[in-house]
């Protein structure tokens, strides 16, 4: 591991952004042309490709983007499972499709490529979310100009070299790599623009929104995942042990660099002061440190302007919240760049103001002795709290009232439902990824609707009554 260098990515200069954008629009006539079922395949054999190469991966995203070792497989093995399920979906729901109509009539509907998608991506997830957003474009007939996040280049830089040999043409896929601000911006701009994929931040995604917005041409449709204020909902019924587990999983785990991590725990009063000395004392045992090294539970935050930028919000929090739980930091250079996993309490729902996109858990209570200070009375006031703050991405609950469980499902205007479990790593196909209100646009990512929403449509009509008879009638089909 230690042996593995990360290569130098060179900016792409702004006075080449044009060029290669005509480049891609001139390509992607070709590509979406290409049988749908070669594209498939072209997407299985980067998945074959990428199964097999797994320890460099690993490599390459433990220094890149300071992953832990079980992060690291976790991540490969999404990318493959993105790369496997976009191109059965495709074969599957992409090709022509015979619509009903009257007889002497035929309706044919047809999907294609609506020309060059942008795809912008995160560092939290280079390899998956990356990969994910451009095979979906791909696979659906359009050419990519993927533009990764500044901090993790090189592992996009080796996906897009993967692809390219496994058979997407260069002039369908090209890697730009630049600040968002000047490169991603003109791609968003740019008039050959037809779509653009985003993950990321829900302020950069109205900016992206209102630069469409202002654009002459065409309506260019935006898919956005962005951020989520995720609680977990915790009655007096549920398992304390099974909460400490999920809870240190959901809130804890890749440093909280996830969109979906718990960022709220809402736990009953009757059962809050066993449960919180519970998460405590688990959060004591978290091992941070290298991420290199098999036993690191937690690592470093992505970069400096990260660790900065949580220090100022932990110290807000000291001011402004009760402390529960710190776990201490390696002595020396080994924690200069760590976040030491926390937790504190806060009086009610309504104070968490703003996502802290670290290892930092934020607990209220719940129930009837609540109400005085603006708590939640019942699970149902509760739960109006959390749909308040705006952020629909991930909710967790912990009860063993299946009814409890159904009902507060149904009253959660969130993405994603998880029930006595952890709220973290969704599974490609299984659990399809994504939110709404401030947290995203929709469709979910790796589900069965995702990617129509990288198509054009078209439906052909053809009168066959004119060629004399409906032939098909006359000779008794059905």
């Amino acid at each position: 591991m230690a042996a593995t260098r990360v290569p130098e990515v060179a900016e792409t200069p702004a006075s080449e952004i044009d060029a290669t954008m005509r480049r891609l629009h001139a390509g992607q006539v070709a590509w979406d042309d290409t049988p749908l079922t070669e594209r498939a395949a072209v997407l299985l054999r980067a998945a074959d490709r990428l199964e097999a190469e797994l320890p460099a991966w690993c490599g390459l995203l433990v220094k890149e983007a300071h992953k832990t070792l079980g992060d690291c497989v976790a991540e490969l093995r999404e990318a493959v499972d993105f790369c496997r399920y976009y191109a059965l979906q495709a074969r599957d729901t992409l090709g022509p499709r015979e619509l009903p109509g009257p007889t002497g009539e035929s309706n044919t509907l047809h999907l294609h490529g609506r020309g060059v998608f942008v795809c912008i991506s995160p560092w939290n997830f280079p390899l998956a979310i990356f990969a994910g957003q451009v095979v979906a474009a791909l696979v659906a007939g359009n050419s990519v100009a993927a533009k990764p996040a500044e901090q993790t280049p090189a592992v996009a830089q080796r996906f897009v070299g993967l692809l390219h040999a496994a058979g997407v043409p260069q002039d369908a896929l090209t890697l730009l790599h630049g600040p968002g601000e000047t490169v991603g911006a003109a791609l968003v701009a740019h008039p050959l623009t037809a779509g653009v994929c985003f993950t990321g931040s829900t302020p950069v995604a109205k900016h992206i929104q209102r630069a469409l917005a202002a654009k002459d041409g065409a309506i260019v449709p935006l898919i956005a995942e962005t951020g989520g204020l995720n609680a977990m909902v915790v009655d007096s019924s549920a398992l304390p042990e099974q909460v400490a587990d999920a809870v240190v999983q959901s809130a804890f785990r890749s440093a909280g660099q996830r969109c979906s991590a718990l960022r709220l725990l809402c736990v009953h009063e009757g059962v809050a002061d066993g449960v919180i000395a519970m998460i405590g004392g688990a959060l004591q045992e978290l091992a941070v440190g290298d991420p290199a090294e098999y036993a690191t539970d937690v690592g470093p935050v992505i970069d400096a302007e990260a660790h900065a930028g949580i220090t100022r919000q932990l110290e807000r929090l000291d001011r402004e919240a009760t402390l529960l739980a710190r776990r201490a930091l390696p002595d020396g250079p080994a924690g200069a760049q760590h976040i030491a996993p926390c937790a504190y309490e806060l009086a009610r729902v309504a104070d968490l103001r703003q996502e802290v996109f670290g290892p930092v858990l934020h607990v209220v209570r719940w129930g009837p002795g609540t109400a005085a200070h603006g708590g939640a009375a019942d699970v149902e006031a509760l739960v109006a709290q959390i749909n308040a703050l705006g952020y629909r991405l991930t909710l967790g609950v912990q009860t063993r009232i299946d009814s409890r469980a159904q009902r507060i499902a149904h009253a959660a205007r969130v993405g994603n439902v998880y029930v006595n479990r952890n709220m973290i790593g969704a599974v490609v196909g299984v659990q399809p990824f994504g939110g709404e209100g401030l947290s995203g646009t929709g469709p979910k990512a790796g589900g069965p609707l995702y990617l129509y929403r990288f198509c054009a449509e078209q439906v052909v009509t053809v009168n066959t009554a004119a060629a004399g008879g409906n032939a098909a009638l006359l000779a008794g089909a059905h």
